[in-house]
């Protein structure tokens, strides 16, 4: 199966609504979607390449284990095959790699996609952290197209070290400071790409969806349907069936919570001291995305 070649990626800092506004888009007709795949800012690092940029065998092992780290993913012992032969024959270049794994994840959620055609079908790649890979991505798919989605950093951060059992040893000012960088990122490759990616604020789209949904798939340039959204109350009835490992105990969490706004949950977790730690860092970032203090924390 040929993938199509203008992908659509979702993108923003971590415990921001990107699995919300994936959950959303693959309502869509025609746009298909699988679990994060961390390629580029996960697998693509362990791979090692020779001088015509073809990835070399020795690579293979640690490769495969990540994988099965990160996507739970394991390939059948032919696809497996296939994959050495290529690297073997040096004809198998990143690209090519991310594709094959795009394949068998968007086949084992949808076996139909196989019979469609490429303009009849968009895949769609959720990885929060490939904000900083967008420049790289779009050099790969040069009609690609990024949605990044923010949320106050505030509640952002607060969920994050609360959700990630890998983040609660992390302190608060340096998960602060991720955001700055990640949003610094994604700036920059906005002045040198703004065609390719759209922002929109995780607040507003759970309060004006149809106007923020309006701007989505104008974007995109796919039909716009606001009553095939009421499919995502079908998602909720199975969560797992899609893209949510079942591993990921804090989206199953977030996918039954549905369209519910809960920036104000942490407040009875943390100080108005930690607050403060973290909107010294953001808080010229905060601002000029309309971001008022997170208030409501006694010291």
């Amino acid at each position: 199966m040929k993938l199509p070649q203008d992908p659509i990626f979702i993108v923003g800092y971590p415990r921001s609504g990107t699995t919300l506004l994936q959950r959303l888009l693959v309502t869509q007709p025609g746009i298909f979607s699988f679990p994060e795949t961390h390629y580029f800012c996960v697998i693509e690092k362990q791979l090692k390449y020779d001088r015509a940029g073809n990835i070399l065998p020795s690579c293979l092992d640690k490769v495969f284990e990540k994988i099965l780290e990160k996507m739970e993913l394991r390939f059948s012992q032919e696809q497996e095959g296939i994959i050495r032969h290529s690297v073997e024959e040096k004809t198998l270049t990143s690209k090519d790699f991310f594709e094959m794994i795009v394949t068998r994840l968007l086949l084992d959620l949808n076996p139909a996609i196989e019979q469609m055609t490429s303009p009849s079908f968009r895949w769609l790649e959720k990885t929060p952290n490939h904000a900083h890979f967008l420049e790289h991505i779009v050099q790969l798919y040069p009609r690609a197209q990024a949605l990044h989605i923010l949320r106050h950093p505030v509640p952002a951060i607060f969920s994050r070290k609360l959700k990630f059992p890998f983040n609660q040893e992390t302190p608060l000012t340096e998960l602060a400071r991720r955001w700055n960088r990640m949003l610094t990122d994604v700036e920059q490759f906005k002045t040198k790409f703004p065609a390719h990616i759209l922002t929109l604020r995780y607040e507003d789209l759970l309060i004006q969806l149809e106007n923020e949904y309006k701007k989505i798939t104008a974007f995109l340039g796919i039909p716009f349907d606001l009553n095939s959204l009421s499919q995502l109350n079908e998602q909720n009835e199975k969560p797992t069936a899609g893209f949510i490992l079942p591993s990921e105990t804090w989206k199953l969490e977030d996918a039954r919570r549905n369209m519910t706004n809960t920036n104000d949950a942490y407040k009875s977790k943390f100080s108005g001291q930690d607050v403060a730690d973290i909107e010294a860092i953001v808080g010229e970032n905060m601002k000029k995305y309309g971001y008022e203090p997170y208030a409501g924390i006694d010291n």
